[in-house]
């Protein structure tokens, strides 16, 4: 083996590219490329026991450091190899919100699961809360909005309800699962005005979420939107919270009874997706993950 083969696998492998397509890549440049018999002879002969030590002795430190602290917040969420329900692997990632040290990794193979993909997320979840409240005083743990999870964190049935930890939903997978159901409402015919509003609306929402602290104090605030679209800033007993708009002949307003503000109205007082809303008052984000 020649040295270049030895540097070039290793830097394949730590930069956390896929051989194949760094192997397609060279073939298009006419560059000589190690053989995948080479780089997994190299992988499994100098890498892998290096990284695993490596990673072992930098998380205890860090795990040392952290049973110092009386209150550690947990950023979790798991990221599949492949999209659906075809998945092999999956991989949980947990990382320290004061710090963003990542001190848990954990991956779960479909076999081990009874070839149940759906069932991956939970299974490295609880393997993750398992091993870190016995290392760590974690008092919350920021996840998705995953069901499966939500229901092991339940405060009156959840496998986890004895350990007075707060589960936090993160704001950025709502945010993103509310721009989803904007876009396809927006899409449908007599909805389109929607769509010129989509950023605004969820900037809202996370204005909402950053800046009230219970389910009352978000609706008054949240609810405004649907006034605020058809151009009015003050009603009832309630007002925007923004400073004096200048006119934007660009953005159409969304008429009260039109077809666009009932299917608006219809997303913003869904009961069923502000059930958690208090989970996500805390304002905690896994993006960084």
């Amino acid at each position: 083996m020649q040295g270049g083969d030895f540097m070039l696998s290793t830097n394949i492998l730590l930069s956390g590219n896929n051989f194949s397509k760094i192997a397609l890549l060279f073939r298009f440049m006419n560059i000589r490329m190690v053989t995948s018999k080479t780089f997994y002879s190299v992988q499994g002969t100098y890498c892998l026991k290096s990284i695993q030590q490596f990673w072992e002795e930098n998380r205890n430190a860090i795990i040392k450091k952290l049973q110092s602290k009386d209150r550690v917040v947990a950023l979790a969420d798991g990221r599949m190899d492949s999209p659906g329900h075809s998945a092999m692997c999956c991989t949980y990632t947990t990382m320290d919100l004061d710090t963003m040290d990542i001190i848990s990794v954990v991956n779960v193979d479909k076999r081990w699961v009874g070839y149940k993909s759906g069932v991956m997320e939970k299974a490295a979840f609880i393997q993750t809360f398992d091993s870190l409240t016995k290392e760590v005083n974690i008092k919350e743990i920021v996840t998705d909005a995953h069901v499966q999870i939500a229901a092991l964190m339940h405060p009156e049935r959840g496998r986890y309800k004895d350990q007075a930890i707060t589960h936090s939903l993160d704001v950025w997978h709502a945010a993103k699962n509310l721009t989803k159901k904007l876009h396809a409402v927006g899409m449908i015919s007599g909805q389109k005005l929607i769509l010129g509003w989509i950023k605004d609306i969820v900037n809202h929402f996370w204005y909402a979420c950053q800046h009230t602290s219970t389910r009352e104090e978000f609706m008054d605030v949240w609810k405004g939107v649907l006034h605020h679209v058809t151009g009015e800033h003050e009603w009832g007993f309630g007002r925007c919270f923004h400073a004096p708009l200048a006119e934007n002949p660009d953005k159409e307003l969304i008429p009260h009874g039109s077809a666009a503000h009932v299917a608006l109205s219809r997303i913003v007082l869904n009961q069923r997706w502000l059930k958690d809303i208090e989970k996500l008052l805390t304002f905690r984000t896994t993006a960084e993950l």
